[in-house]
Parts: C-alpha cells; structure tokens; sequence
C-alpha cells in the first residue's frame, strides 16, 4: 500500500530557467541522494511515482508550487523535508509535507486556482503621479478589462495560432497594497476551465491600453497554487 505525501516547494533563482522535465529529472536526482523510498511506475520503463501539478511558465517562480510523491513505507512528514533539502540544489526548497489518503483527489481534480503576483513598471511619466492615483487609475482599468464579456488573443500552440478566450481563466484581479512605489497585481486563474494558462497573455493584453505610458512588466511570481473545497 502507498503512503502518498503532498508536498509543498519553492522553485525560485536560476531554477525559474529550467523546464517542467527537467524539474522532474532534477527533484528525481535529489529523492535518489536523500535515499528516499519512492514507489516506482509500472511498465517497462518505471519512473518514481511522482505527480506535479500545472508547470510554470520559463522565467516564473514559484512560491508554493505543489506534488504528491508515493513512497514505499511511512516517514515522519519533517524527516522527508529535512533529507529532501539538505540535498536540493539551490533555488528548490521543501516548505511543507502532509500525508494524505489515496480516497483524496489527485493534483488533476484538486487544484483549482492560480494565484499570481505580477509587479509592473512604470516610466517617469506615471511615477510623478501619487500613488493614490496611479492606484485608482489602474483598478478603474482593471474593472473595465474585467467587465468585457470576452476578450479574444490568438495564441501559439503546437497547431499553430488559434484563438483563446482568456475571460473565463480569470477569477480575479486586483490592486496589492504596497509600502513603496512599487504597484503589484494579484491575478488569480482559473486552471481547471481548460487547463493553466500563460498569466503573461493576461496580463500583456491588459497592458495593451497603457503603451503610451510604456507600462511593462517587471517581474511574475506564482505565489501559491489554491485547492478546491469540496
């Protein structure tokens, strides 16, 4: 019988870089080091029993990004954490370990939302502005993004261009307060719609209205991934 762990993480510094595989083959590396039992797949290829959930995006960190990991026999939840990181390379950190029952839901059905926070940049121009201001101007325009019944991008797939809704992905979106000068969006989406989505097209076809003011992203951080309550 598995003992099944969920397992909370931080992908973050040079490790933003590298792609959802090589994150696999990466943490596999690691559990061999710590000598963690893990179960193996059936087939002829067996593979550690492992399941991620949605990958991120090239360039994106992850704050608290999930996977559950089965393994042969029962270990105390801080002992997994412990061995885990003393052999994780940098940029991945086990922050949180909880058994869990084979009755729970799998990642797939699980997970609900993404959380994200995008930090934005600003020229001179919107910098002279109190904050007050440039706070209301962008939450006016958040509301009038939010109020569109569809909002229509083409995107790059493996097929080619097509078109993508991105209205129903979005849950929610708004203002972070801040202490500096520094403004920050909180956009949480919806990844059981059809899938996660890229929160850059969100985001870059928000700032569409806003090229005069040469607004830009500065940086985006998936800050947590949301479990459905059942």
């Amino acid at each position: 019988m598995s003992c099944i762990y969920r397992v909370k993480y931080e992908k973050n510094g040079p490790l933003k870089f590298i792609s959802h595989l090589d994150l696999n083959s990466l943490f596999c590396r690691t559990l061999r080091r710590a000598k963690i039992d893990v179960e193996l797949t059936q087939g002829f290829n067996p593979r550690f029993k492992i399941s991620f959930g949605p990958a991120l995006p090239l360039g994106i960190a992850g704050w608290q990004e999930v996977l559950d990991i089965y393994l042969l026999k029962e270990l105390d939840n801080e002992q997994i954490k412990e061995k885990i990181n003393r052999f994780a390379p940098v940029g991945l950190k086990i922050k949180e370990v909880e058994p869990i029952s084979e009755k729970e839901n799998g990642l797939s059905k699980s997970l609900k939302w993404a959380n994200y926070l995008i930090q934005l940049g600003f020229d001179g121009k919107i910098n002279r502005l109190a904050k007050e201001e440039y706070y209301s101007y962008l939450e006016g325009n958040i509301n009038n993004f939010l109020n569109q019944k569809n909002i229509l991008v083409e995107k790059n797939t493996k097929k080619g261009l097509r078109e993508v809704d991105l209205r129903p992905y979005i849950e929610k979106m708004e203002i972070v307060p801040c202490q500096d000068k520094i403004i920050i969006i909180r956009l949480i989406v919806d990844i059981q719609y059809k899938g996660s989505i890229n929160p850059n097209l969100i985001i870059n076809e928000f700032l569409k209205k806003f090229e005069e003011q040469k607004i830009g992203i500065s940086e985006i951080i998936r800050e947590q991934l949301i479990v459905k309550v059942s």
